[in-house]
């Protein structure tokens, strides 16, 4: 009886450090699992950030490319006002006046 009882004693002793194991791998198992999400984590901030520099270079290069055309135009017109003849303008603005005044 002595034996028997001696038996299952070391039955439930071996199922405890079996129990125990299993917690202590299933805690090295989720550290892992944390340690991977938080390197999985930064390469995906990384490549976001890398992504968005890259997106802010290529937004500011379009906005001065078409600031530069926006000033060229501009420029060009300006330049075919003041090339325009003094009789020219003066003409056009006694057609404003005259409208205005017969309206």
């Amino acid at each position: 009886m002595a034996s028997l009882l001696d038996n299952i004693i070391a039955l439930e002793q071996e199922a405890e450090g079996i129990i125990e194991a299993a917690h202590t791998r299933s805690k090295t198992i989720l550290a892992s699992a944390d340690d991977e999400l938080t390197r999985y984590r930064g390469e995906l901030a990384a490549e976001l950030e890398a992504r968005l520099a890259e997106f802010r270079a290529d937004v500011e290069k379009r906005f001065e490319e078409s600031l530069s055309q926006a000033t060229a135009q501009h420029a060009r017109r300006l330049r075919a006002i003041r090339e325009l003849p003094q009789e020219f303008s003066a003409r056009e603005v006694n057609r404003i006046l005259d409208r205005f005044n017969n309206w």
